[in-house]
């Protein structure tokens, strides 16, 4: 088990997410126990790839077993604060497979075209 800082004070995070407030959320002490009770929950493998869970538009071509190394919202924090420390809310993902849902993955593999001439000064 991860050794991690000690609790410093009690934050309504429901409050704090409101605000706008994510990142202290994301690198708070109460995170980082929740993501590793999910981790932990789900024998850190990836529920996407092993064809677990998918979030209705995105789907795994291929079942295969892949470490998981993220822990991610189904229902976003930003939507519903008050379910950013529940255990049902969250799953464990992949990297890449967080990238696919989260749609960034689009844009990591895009190929730069290179320019027809270079300029030279």
């Amino acid at each position: 088990m991860k050794k991690r800082r000690a609790r410093r004070k009690y934050v309504n995070w429901e409050v704090e997410i409101a605000k706008g407030n994510t990142d202290a959320f994301y690198n708070s002490t109460d995170w980082e126990i929740l993501r590793e009770k999910v981790l932990e929950r789900d024998k850190g493998k990836c529920q996407f790839f092993l064809g677990k869970w998918n979030d209705g538009k995105h789907f795994s071509k291929t079942i295969k077993i892949v470490n998981a190394d993220t822990v991610h919202h189904i229902i976003p924090i930003k939507e519903r604060p008050d379910l950013a420390l529940d255990i049902n809310n969250c799953i464990s993902l992949s990297f890449e497979a967080h990238e696919i849902i989260e749609e960034r993955h689009r844009w990591s593999w895009r190929k730069k075209k290179k320019p027809i001439t270079e300029e030279r000064w």
